[in-house]
């Protein structure tokens, strides 16, 4: 089932923030996305929206050792479905949009091919290259 065409759109995103101190309360969405013309751009959309992100989003952002002894020390709330206000009824396997038709483990990675060096190590590297359609 597509997202409804109502729906705001943020294409190639490489980062967003709600401005509401938890994610399930909030009603707009800022993302900042990086054009080659403008440099970077700040979007604002309300919600629900439909974002897809860049390959910058998954630059890491490493906790402070302050920072963890200090997470380390707040609660941790558990909410339900009744405390989202969201129907029990409307959520679930049964009212879900995609279907998962399969799923299997990645295959193992086989071995690779040595080439041992006897003055024509490059030769070979460049037929190597070559035959995997690489050059």
């Amino acid at each position: 089932m597509p997202f409804p065409r109502s729906w705001p759109n943020c294409s190639a995103c490489r980062s967003s923030r709600t401005p509401a101190r938890s994610n399930w309360t909030a009603t707009t969405i800022t993302v900042e996305r990086e054009t080659a013309d403008e440099g970077l751009v700040r979007l604002e959309a309300s919600l629900p929206a439909l974002v897809s992100v860049s390959e910058k989003i998954n630059e890491p952002r490493y906790p402070s050792f302050k920072g963890i002894m200090a997470a380390k020390k707040k609660p941790v709330h558990t909410l339900t479905v009744a405390d989202l206000g969201v129907d029990g009824g409307a959520v679930g396997l049964a009212n879900s949009w995609s279907t998962v038709l399969e799923a299997a483990p990645k295959p193992p990675r086989s071995g690779g091919t040595k080439i041992e060096d006897e003055g024509d190590g490059g030769t070979k590297v460049a037929e190597f290259l070559v035959a995997q359609k690489l050059i």
